[in-house]
């Protein structure tokens, strides 16, 4: 009488609605699947003159699932960060890494710092190049060649050049 997935009705003190979820062994009975009412949740096998069919057309009806658009994902910060000359120098004097990086920095951009320090700073980034750290009388005087083109450092490291 009632067809797997059909919605039915059951009126037993007070009214339960569920769906068939199957045939039961025992003649004129069906399992029904309760999903309201004071059997929500449960299954049962319950005689088929109790039951009440809920929709006797069945309609088919064509849903269309529109795909919504996937948000753009943005970095966790969309303004980059703002190097001030006493950041710079902070770091500079701070970390020897820092130092490093400032001549690899400065050797990239030689024209804007003075024609009398490109040839130190050509040597401490080639020595760095090589897998070397700066150390002792170089590291410091490379350290003091980064305090003095600071401004150079800044403008790099803002994209300005």
């Amino acid at each position: 009488m009632f067809n797997i997935g059909d919605m039915v009705e059951y009126e037993n003190n007070g009214v339960s609605t569920g769906f068939v979820s199957g045939i039961s062994d025992f003649d004129g009975f069906s399992m029904i699947t309760f999903v309201s009412g004071d059997n929500a949740g449960k299954t049962y096998n319950v005689n088929n003159a109790a039951l009440r069919l809920l929709s006797a057309e069945k309609e088919e009806t064509v849903v269309e699932v529109k795909e919504e658009p996937k948000p753009i994902e943005k970095p966790a910060s969309t303004s980059k960060k703002k190097w001030s000359k006493t950041e710079v120098v902070a770091t500079i004097k701070e970390k020897p890494g820092a130092v490093e990086r400032g001549i690899l920095c400065l050797n990239k951009h030689q024209q804007r710092i003075p024609e009398k320090s490109r040839s130190y700073v050509s040597y401490w980034a080639e020595y760095v190049m090589n897998g070397k750290t700066l150390s002792g009388r170089h590291l410091f005087n490379a350290r003091r060649t980064c305090f003095f083109n600071a401004k150079v450092l800044v403008d790099a490291a803002n994209g300005v050049i």
